[in-house]
């Protein structure tokens, strides 16, 4: 974990002054861009609270290029800065990440305001695969849960409401 956030790639990501394509890039996705903050909760595989921390995403799409920093910080004070490129295509969002070698995602709109998520990485040696919704209440609040699987194994449920900083 870095002591430095690195808060000038967010920064540019959000003063950016690009928009995303009309034909190409689906209208909930549009509807996330800015920067969200919440309070990240996780629990084990039988519901039971594990930790929480605090997050701050930053979402920004140009064109067919979609690109987000999430920003943590732990109760101890460490925090740690992750970084997702991706681009559309028919419709789908296609991660990549330059903070995990492997990392693979894809994003849709599942309907009903809500975005469906799909996470392949490793880490510490495991395969592991998030399933998340994100769904949006109203313009500037929205909550996100996640199912964690480490190889192939319920491993525990994620959630966050969040709300729109800008």
């Amino acid at each position: 974990m870095s002591n430095d956030p690195s808060s000038s790639t967010s920064e540019s990501i959000a003063t950016s002054k690009g928009s995303p394509d009309p034909e190409k890039v689906p209208e909930i996705f549009k509807r996330h861009i800015g920067t969200w903050q919440g309070e990240y909760i996780k629990t084990d595989s039988r519901g039971h609270f594990l930790r929480s921390f605090l997050g701050t995403f930053t979402v920004l799409i140009e064109g067919t290029t979609y690109r987000q920093v999430n920003h943590y910080e732990y109760p101890d004070g460490t925090r740690l800065q992750l970084n997702f490129v991706g681009e559309f295509e028919d419709g789908i969002l296609k991660m990549s990440s330059t903070s995990y070698s492997d990392f693979s995602a894809i994003a849709w709109d599942a309907g009903q305001d809500t975005i469906g998520f799909r996470v392949r990485k490793t880490q510490d040696g495991a395969l592991i695969v998030f399933i998340e919704t994100i769904t949006l209440l109203d313009p500037d609040h929205r909550v996100r849960s996640t199912q964690s699987f480490k190889d192939g194994i319920f491993d525990g449920i994620s959630f966050i409401e969040e709300v729109r900083l800008k």
